[in-house]
C-alpha cells in the first residue's frame, strides 16, 4: 500500500519518463512534484519505491525507471485519458464507414488509423468464431510427411487443414494422435484449445512420452489459423531514433511480428479481457522493453477480433488508450449494422 508522497513521487516520475523514456533522477522529480521536498528527500521516496517493486535503477549510477508493477499502478489509479476532440470523433467513424460493407478494407483501414494516431506499431486481427467447440479431429494419411487434418467442430463445422509432418509418422501413429486429442480437448471452446496446446508445447519435457510430444506438435500444426487475417502497420516507427536505442529489443520486437502463432496467442487472449493493456516482461515473454494495448471488437453472433498497439513501456498511453478504445466500439457498432 503506498501512501500520498509516494503516489505522488511515482506519479510525478512515471510522467516524466513516459516523456523522455529515460531514467528519472530525484532532481527533477523535485522540481516538477509539488510536494516542496528536497532532493535527497524525493530520493528516499524512490529508494522506497524501488524496494516494494514500483520503480528499477538500471544502473547505479542513473536514475529510476517504473517496472511493469508501478506502471499497472500509474494506469490504475492517476492515468487521466486524453479526451478525443469531436472532429476526431467524426473523421474516425466516417474513415470506417466508408469502407462498408468490405471487411478487410475495413480492418485495414482501422490498422492504418491506430498507427497514424499512435505513432507505434497496430495489429488488427480478423474475426474468430469464439463460440466453436472441438467435436473430434481426425488425421487422413496423404502421403509420407503429409497428413490433411479433419477438425469437426460441434456446430457442425468442419475445418480441413494440409499439414507436414514428420516421415516416419506411420497411419497408426495418427489413430492414435487423434485418440488422444479427442479425449483431452473434447467440448472446449477452440480458442481454449488453441492455448492450451501453446501453453503445453512450451511446457514438454523429456519426461512426457514421445506420443504426446508428437501428438501435440501435429495438433498445433492443424490449429495454425491460416482463414485468420493480421492487418500490421506501422512497422517503421519501430526505425526511429528513440526505439533504435536497443537494437536487440528492436530485433526481437521484428521477430515477434513475423510469428503468427504467438501473435495470435497473446491477442486471443486478450479477448475476454475487454480493455487491456500488457506490459513488459511481467506480460510479453522476451518483450520486456514493450507494451501492448488492445480492445476486442464483436459481432452480433458473438464472433469476436482484437485492435491493438504495440510500442515501447514509454509509449504514451494517456493518447493511444482512449483511441484504441474508441476504434473498438466504432468497429462494433458498424459490423453489427451491417452484419
Amino acid at each position: 500500500m503506498l501512501n500520498q508522497r509516494e503516489i505522488q513521487v511515482l506519479a510525478t516520475l512515471i510522467g516524466i519518463f513516459l516523456q523522455t523514456g529515460q531514467p528519472v533522477g530525484s532532481r527533477i522529480v523535485s522540481k516538477k512534484s509539488r510536494l516542496g521536498l528536497s532532493s535527497a528527500s524525493i530520493r528516499n521516496i524512490m529508494a522506497d519505491l524501488t524496494e516494494k517493486g514500483y520503480l528499477h535503477q538500471p544502473h547505479t549510477s542513473a536514475g529510476r525507471i517504473p517496472t511493469a508493477k508501478g506502471l499497472k499502478f500509474y494506469l490504475s489509479k492517476v492515468y487521466a485519458p486524453a479526451p478525443l476532440t469531436s472532429e476526431e470523433k467524426d473523421q474516425i467513424i466516417l474513415t470506417l464507414r466508408q469502407n462498408m460493407p468490405d471487411l478487410e478494407k475495413t480492418l485495414s483501414s482501422a490498422s492504418k488509423i491506430l498507427s497514424s494516431v499512435s505513432r507505434q506499431v497496430s495489429l488488427v486481427l480478423s474475426p474468430q468464431k469464439k463460440l466453436s467447440h472441438w467435436k473430434s479431429i481426425e488425421f487422413m494419411y496423404i502421403k509420407p510427411g503429409l497428413v490433411l487434418s479433419i477438425l469437426i467442430l460441434e456446430e457442425n463445422l468442419i475445418q480441413n487443414k494440409l499439414i507436414k509432418v514428420n516421415k516416419d509418422i506411420t497411419k497408426e501413429d495418427l489413430i492414435k494422435f487423434s485418440n488422444f486429442l479427442n479425449e483431452k480437448f473434447k467440448g472446449l471452446p477452440l480458442y481454449i484449445v488453441r492455448q492450451k496446446i501453446i501453453e503445453e508445447m512450451k511446457s514438454a519435457q523429456a519426461k512426457f512420452e514421445n506420443l504426446y510430444q508428437q501428438a501435440m506438435k501435429v495438433a498445433k500444426e492443424a490449429f495454425e489459423d491460416s482463414n485468420r487475417q493480421l492487418y500490421v502497420e506501422g512497422t517503421t516507427h519501430i526505425l526511429s531514433k528513440d526505439q533504435m536505442k536497443n537494437i536487440n529489443t528492436m530485433k526481437e520486437l521484428f521477430h515477434f511480428l513475423e510469428e503468427k502463432s504467438r501473435l495470435l496467442e497473446i491477442l486471443d487472449k486478450t479477448i475476454e479481457e475487454g480493455l487491456n493493456i500488457l506490459i513488459g516482461s511481467e506480460d510479453l515473454e522476451n518483450l520486456g522493453d514493450y507494451s501492448v494495448i488492445s480492445s476486442p471488437y464483436a459481432f452480433k453472433e458473438g464472433t469476436q477480433g482484437v485492435v491493438s498497439v504495440i510500442g515501447p513501456m514509454h509509449m504514451d498511453y494517456t493518447y493511444i488508450i482512449p483511441r484504441v478504445d474508441l476504434i473498438s466500439k466504432v468497429l462494433t457498432k458498424i459490423f453489427q449494422e451491417f452484419y
